[in-house]
This record gives C-alpha cells, structure tokens and sequence, in this order.
C-alpha cells in the first residue's frame, strides 16, 4: 500500500466510525432494534454499570429491555476523539449527553463511550462498547444539589 492509499484508508477507518457511532446514537433514540442489531458485530461486547453483554444477539436483547420503558430519548454526542488502530479498526471516545422525558419522567445525564469499531463488509460495526455514566438526575429535583437523603 501507497503512503496516499494508507493515509486514505486511515481517514475512511475514522470516518466509518464516526457513522457507526452515530447509527447508534439513533437507534437508541428511536428505538430501532434492525438498526442497533447492525451497528454492532456478531461479536461484540457491551459493557456497562450493569455488566457485559456478549454477542448481539444478547446486547439487542438487553436494550429491549432497558428500553422498553415509553419515554422520548435524545442523545448528543460530543468531544469525538477517533483514534486509527489498524486497517479497518478504530477507537472512537466520546462524552455524551442524554435526556429522557415521560409523564413521570424528566431526566437528563452524561457520561462516556469507549468504542472499538471494525469494518466489516464494508461496514463500521461496534466491536466493543463501554458506557460510563457520570451523572444521570431527575431535571425536577435538580442534579446540582445534594440527595437531602444523603445530608
């Protein structure tokens, strides 16, 4: 491979997984289990506060279930950070924001993402995922003031 043709896979590795990230970013959004099935690989990993999922399958189903609840999502993601660690692999950091709101519900939150992308068949799929949740609080009650359960 050219100097020229390895610069250029390095920027369609990064740019692939920028669009991995936000495939996944809408899925969760709108709640779309076909298109959170796609963004990650058959072999994935998910890891979060509650442990890790292995495999899609597992990791779709997972979401099912934390997602079943009916309130409106967003999330934005920010401070994107793709570093190329090979031919067609990446690792993409991220701070996200999140709001959740409901009849009885009104949250917001942020944290961080830590993926590892692979392009498979041409197309960037989540090979690893872990999600750090920094603050996650009822906007109702304020995220800025201590819990008075715990003065």
């Amino acid at each position: 491979m050219s100097d020229l043709e390895a610069r250029l896979e390095r920027i369609e590795t990064i740019e692939a997984a920028r669009g991995a990230s936000w495939r996944y970013a809408i899925a969760i959004d709108t709640v779309d289990f076909d298109m959170l099935a796609d963004v990650f690989s058959a072999d994935a990993v998910l890891t979060t506060r509650r442990g890790s999922q292995v495999g899609r399958d597992a990791i779709v189903e997972y979401y099912r279930k934390a997602l079943a609840d009916n309130v409106l999502r967003k999330h934005f993601l920010t401070n994107q950070r793709v570093t190329w660690l090979s031919v067609g692999e990446a690792r993409m950091d991220s701070y996200f924001i999140y709001t959740f709101a409901g009849d009885d519900t009104s949250v917001f939150g942020w944290g961080n993402y830590a993926d590892r992308v692979r392009i498979d068949d041409g197309v960037a799929r989540i090979v690893e995922k872990t999600i750090s949740v920094d603050v996650s609080a009822d906007s109702r009650l304020g995220w800025a003031t201590p819990d008075p359960g715990t003065s």
